[in-house]
């Protein structure tokens, strides 16, 4: 049985899913899907995602996924998940923004309705985006993101609130880790219960959901004044606005947003999954699938070599980088001969000129030099001219280099006498020099 296969990469989770076609008690084929959910907090959910795409591909349960579809958030999350399905050795995949991978679900699950421009408000773990959408083009008319708010920061507002009230510094707490995966619990079970109460090692935690709400209405309103300044400054009129992502499961966040922006305010079963829904409903099988890199404007497309009837052949990479070791080579070689001419020499030009020629496989000028052969810098020879005669160039005169001669330097001239002394204060006038005659000789007698 051939199956599609639906990828949403967040930064706390990696969601798959496949859908799953049943006929249903009506008559009528009902769309839905079968969800796996793999936690990405301790590891890096574009590398995760890439792994448990190469598991499923290798698993022989007599399904066979010809096609993979897997949505990305932004430009940068497209390279990381470009580069994470090239380590895997995965190719056979298309990329697709999730704001077209919410529509294209939203739209075969007849959820939204009549609506022809809608919001969608995705709040996730690592931020919220705020997204407009044409549904007759599947176009993107305006979109804006922010980390102000997310659903890490509403773990962290429980944890800090459960801390303090245990009279704990959150500094110097063992633990913390497992603490606020629990505090991320609790705010799931909040979106159904009334209150929550989980006991761990680290401490219990013991919340309300009104208590909660308290925490979070002021970052949710922030949000909403986002919503109403993408709504106005849409070139569309918005007719409904849509919560997808983990936190839509907020009950808070639609009455706020409900009320802020007077809006129809849809929550799709399933919020968090309706990007991987759709990347799986937009999945269609590649064709002579090549490890490339692809714009974001193209599908992404490959297909596992390990995977693949046909083995990739590397002959061309493997020439590829040979003949690129030798060009490197070749450089460190004429670098070496001209620092070995310069060290040496004293001549006044080069043992021949440089020529720049074209690397035929790559296209890039290289700089060689006749002179790395020699070590010699006595005897330079000039390059014959160009010609475009049959006949041979007459040979080059050859010039020989002479070292200089020095002289000895004559010996220095003796110093001249110090100058008569000045009298400071005075106009300078030169005293004559004064020569005191000898001492007188004084005998004493003899007696």
């Amino acid at each position: 049985m051939t199956e599609v296969l639906g990828v949403s990469v967040g930064s706390s989770a990696v969601r798959m899913a496949r859908p799953d076609l049943r006929l249903h008690t009506s008559g009528h084929r009902e769309l839905d899907f079968q969800s796996d959910t793999v936690d990405a907090h301790w590891d890096r959910a574009e590398e995760l995602a890439a792994e448990s795409i190469g598991v499923v591909l290798s698993q022989n349960d007599g399904s066979q996924v010809e096609a993979t579809g897997v949505a990305y958030r932004d430009q940068q999350q497209f390279g990381d998940i470009q580069q994470a399905m090239a380590r895997q050795r995965l190719y056979n995949y298309r990329l697709v923004p999730e704001a077209r991978a919410a529509l294209a679900y939203l739209d075969a699950s007849g959820e939204i309705g009549d609506f022809s421009t809608i919001a969608l408000y995705d709040l996730g773990s690592s931020g919220l985006t705020v997204s407009v959408v044409d549904r007759a083009s599947g176009n993107v008319l305006l979109a804006e993101r922010t980390i102000d708010i997310s659903g890490d920061d509403f773990d962290r507002l429980i944890c800090d609130n459960q801390l303090a009230k245990q009279g704990v510094d959150p500094q110097n707490t063992l633990g913390v880790q497992e603490f606020t995966s629990r505090c991320r619990i609790a705010k799931e079970q909040l979106s159904t219960s009334g209150a929550v109460c989980l006991p761990g090692e680290s401490g219990v935690i013991l919340i309300s959901r009104e208590s909660f709400e308290a925490l979070v209405t002021v970052p949710i309103e922030y949000s909403a004044r986002l919503v109403r300044d993408v709504i106005s400054r849409s070139p569309q009129h918005v007719d409904a606005l849509f919560l997808i992502g983990g936190g839509a499961r907020i009950p808070l966040v639609e009455a706020i947003l409900r009320s802020w922006t007077g809006l129809p305010v849809v929550t799709p079963r399933d919020p968090e999954a309706v990007a991987a829904k759709g990347a799986a409903l937009l999945a269609t099988p590649v064709e002579n699938p090549e490890p490339t890199v692809a714009a974001p404007a193209q599908a992404l497309t490959g297909a596992p070599d390990w995977l693949s009837p046909e083995p990739v052949d590397r002959t061309a990479t493997s020439k590829r980088k040979i003949r690129g070791a030798a060009l490197v080579a070749g450089g460190l070689a004429a670098v070496a001969a001209l620092g070995l001419t310069l060290g040496y020499g004293g001549s006044e030009e080069p043992a021949s000129a440089p020529t720049e020629t074209a690397d035929t496989v790559t296209g890039v000028p290289s700089t060689s030099s006749s002179a790395a052969s020699t070590t010699t810098p006595v005897t330079t020879v000039a390059p014959p001219p160009a010609t475009t005669e049959a006949a041979p160039a007459p040979a080059a005169p050859v010039e020989t280099y002479e070292a200089p001669q020095y002289d000895e330097p004559a010996p220095a001239p003796a110093p001249a006498p110090a100058p008569a002394p000045l009298i400071p204060g005075l106009p300078q006038i030169q005293l004559p020099q004064i020569q005191l005659p000898p001492p007188p000789v004084f005998e004493l007698p003899r007696f």
